[in-house]
């Protein structure tokens, strides 16, 4: 596996039967049960296999993009959808999306939330579907939420993305709140001293 700021590539071995116990096999060997599909070509699947460990390294390298070597045959994609175990720390599966190099498509991105919040932070999204050029997925959409007064609700359309970079039709018509900042609830003051509580009892 090679990686630059946001690209990977990856060796792959077919799989030559399908279901859990064949997944449960490839996982114990160290390997993670893929599928590689590309929108508008009949729904066609590519199953295969990634080595675990340089699937790992991939993603704390925040690698977006992926060259996948299928036989020989390199195709570029993207991540679709990661499948975890009941513990969330496990990958059982990773659903790649096929991309084209120079053609624009929608792909979804995390969210990362930088800085204190002057209040209480609600945030309802943790990533946003963009649509760009595959060289030109970010890492994330950062969101600087100290200068953020209380009251304010971030909505898609008020994310600062990129150059190159647009929400997708999708996500754009949804517009839904990413994060909402609450005014914190002021303590109850303390009892002065001397005073006596609710339900003291009486002299």
């Amino acid at each position: 596996m090679s990686t630059s700021h946001h690209e990977a590539k990856l060796a792959t071995e077919a799989r030559e039967t399908l279901g859990s116990r064949s997944a449960r096999a490839l996982r114990a060997a160290g390997r993670i049960p893929a599928s590689l599909q590309f929108e508008g070509r009949d729904g066609a699947l590519c199953h295969f296999s990634i080595d675990e460990a340089a699937f790992s390294a991939a993603r704390r390298s925040e690698a977006s993009l992926f060259d996948l070597d299928i036989a020989g045959d390199v195709k570029s994609a993207v991540i679709r959808e990661i499948q975890f175990d009941s513990m969330g720390s496990v990958v059982n599966h990773v659903d790649f999306k096929g991309v084209i190099r120079g053609q624009r498509s929608d792909v979804r991105v995390s969210i990362s939330v930088t800085g204190t919040a002057q209040g209480t932070l609600n945030q309802s999204m943790d990533s946003v579907e963009v649509n760009c050029l595959p060289k030109d997925i970010p890492d994330a959409i950062e969101i600087q939420v100290g200068s953020l007064e209380p009251g304010t609700q971030l909505h898609a359309s008020d994310l600062t993305l990129p150059d190159g970079v647009t929400l997708s039709e999708a996500e754009a018509a949804r517009n839904e709140a990413v994060l909402t900042i609450v005014e914190a609830k002021a303590a109850a003051p303390a009892p002065a001293e001397g005073e006596e509580g609710e339900g003291s009892e009486e002299a």
